[in-house]
């Protein structure tokens, strides 16, 4: 309920900033007759701007206090302290600027009035380029940066509201009354439009931040127990074998149907083996979601990046029946296993960048069954580039070589 009247409010007071970059200097050209609104603009517009400082610095505070509280800050409650402010400057400068193309356009078109345009027309250009820093950001600053933020956008709302009124009483003057501003109605649709897009954004912004946070907190929660790696190296195949880099490895295996074997037994990671006891038939969602619509070139080949990965410094390459194990200085960072046409990885790598791959490939997920190290797996059924193939490999060998 909350959130609904935060909404509510925040359209609100869009919708009432629209309002500035309307020029009011003829109502009657819309339908209707308001002589009200065309002589007292300045006063009305200028109790608007107002209204929306006066929101913006409340909700700062709110917005500081549930930083404190929580220790971060609620889509609603930034939008509410920034956003009204910033669509008054926008509007503001839509207003300054179509009085200068008019004043350029009809009367005398000199250099001072083009530059005047186009000075206008900068300001609009360089809010948008402003927009990430004073609206996206206010979420990962400390108070003291959001009230900075928030003062900010109070002087550049109160810049721009100058800049309007010496537009119009200065260079406009008497003929203002006289002026065709009918289309400038659009400006109301406008706004509202590119607030709509905003919204929309912000809750695509919002879903991914959500994921990942997700993934960070079941990484935490796997840190915090022992880790399983030296009682799983005990329990190693006895054909387990140590290759050095003089002998050459020449994999070969048929292609295997997914329908029928979606994992395989791998010490770095026993969830693997989750339907071995089932005669391999996979029966649960994760084979849905896992299961290949096609295959394509692998590019690398399995053989291609098995060479790839023992010419890195100071490898190990230990060899079992059905998967090769990388180690330097007895620690496994890599372990790679063949099904023909398609292979699979089990990698060490870095939190936040492991993050970014599950986003970005969905065959690529948390090794949930690792304790203590940050161990991830992939599935590669020719749907991963070239490039991140190898960028992961050289990666993990280079974050774990110590």
């Amino acid at each position: 309920m909350k959130k609904f009247f935060s909404n509510i409010l925040l359209l609100l007071s869009v919708l009432l900033v629209s309002i500035i970059a309307v020029p009011l200097n003829n109502i009657s050209q819309w339908g209707f007759e308001l002589a009200f609104l065309t002589d007292n603009e300045v006063m009305i517009k200028g109790i608007i701007g107002a209204l929306i400082v006066v929101i913006g610095l409340v909700f700062l505070f709110v917005s500081n206090k549930e930083y404190k509280e929580n220790g971060t800050v609620s889509n609603s409650t930034r939008n509410l302290a920034v956003l009204p402010i910033f669509a008054f400057a926008l509007a503001s400068m839509v207003f300054t600027t179509y009085l200068a193309y008019v004043v350029y356009i009809e009367g005398t078109q000199t250099l001072t009035q083009l530059l005047i345009l186009g000075g206008s027309a900068g300001v609009i250009l360089t809010l948008f380029l402003l927009f990430y820093i004073l609206i996206i950001e206010y979420k990962n600053s400390s108070n003291l940066g959001r009230f900075i933020r928030s003062i900010f956008l109070v002087v550049l709302a109160g810049g721009t509201a100058v800049l309007s009124y010496w537009q119009l009483h200065y260079r406009v003057g008497n003929d203002y009354a006289g002026m065709n501003t009918k289309l400038m109605i659009i400006a109301v649709p406008v706004l509202i439009v590119l607030y709509v897009v905003y919204l929309i954004l912000s809750s695509l912004t919002q879903k991914s931040k959500a994921v990942e946070e997700s993934l960070e907190k079941e990484i935490n929660e796997n840190r915090k127990t022992k880790p399983a790696l030296e009682s799983q190296t005990k329990n190693e195949n006895k054909k387990a074998m140590i290759v050095s880099k003089e002998q050459n490895i020449v994999t070969g295996r048929e292609n295997v149907d997914p329908t029928s074997i979606i994992f395989q037994d791998v010490d770095v990671d026993p969830e693997f083996s989750k339907i071995a006891s089932q005669s391999n038939q996979a029966n649960s969602i994760e084979y849905y979601i896992e299961k290949p619509k096609m295959f394509k070139p692998l590019d690398p080949s399995f053989d291609e990046l098995v060479s790839y990965v023992r010419e890195l410094p100071q490898v190990v390459t230990k060899l079992d029946d059905d998967r090769i194990t990388f180690y330097v200085d007895r620690k496994p960072f890599l372990v790679l296993m063949n099904f023909g046409n398609y292979y699979r990885l089990a990698f060490k790598y870095d939190l936040e960048q492991g993050i970014r791959l599950i986003i970005k490939y969905p065959t690529i997920s948390k090794n949930k069954s690792t304790k203590d190290e940050l161990w991830f797996k992939a599935n590669n059924y020719g749907d991963i580039p070239k490039d991140v193939i190898y960028s992961i490999v050289k990666t993990a060998h280079s974050n774990y070589n110590t």
